[in-house]
C-alpha cells in the first residue's frame, strides 16, 4: 500500500528503528482514516438521524458525531508526541556559525 503524504511526513520525524514510534505513526494514520470515514457518514446521513421504534419516530444526534469527538481527542493526544519530535528536529537543524570554526 502506498504511503500517504501524512505518513511520509510523520515517518520523517521519528526514529524508524523504534517499534513504538512506528506504532504511533500507524495509529495516527489509522485514526485519520476513521475520522474521514466518519465525516463521510455525517455528510451522507446528516447531523441528526431519524430513529424508528415501533410506532414512534424521533430524531437523535448522529452517533458518528460523538465518535468523531473521541477520535479527535485521540489525534490531539498523539499529535503532542509529534510536536515534540518536530521541536527536536528543529533544534537539530539549527545552524550555529561557531560550528564552522570548531577544532
Amino acid at each position: 500500500m502506498a504511503k500517504s503524504k501524512l505518513e511520509i511526513e510523520l515517518l520523517g520525524l521519528i526514529n524508524e528503528k523504534s517499534a513504538s514510534e512506528i506504532e504511533k505513526v500507524e495509529r495516527y494514520c489509522s485514526l485519520v482514516r476513521i475520522s474521514r470515514n466518519l465525516d463521510k457518514s455525517i455528510s451522507k446521513d446528516g447531523t441528526m438521524i431519524k430513529v424508528i421504534n415501533g410506532n414512534q419516530e424521533f430524531l437523535k444526534p448522529n452517533p458518528a458525531i460523538s465518535e468523531k469527538v473521541k477520535i479527535n481527542t485521540a489525534l490531539i493526544k498523539l499529535d503532542e508526541f509529534f510536536e515534540e519530535k518536530r521541536a527536536e528536529k528543529g533544534k537539530n537543524n539549527d545552524f550555529n556559525e561557531e560550528d564552522l570554526y570548531a577544532d
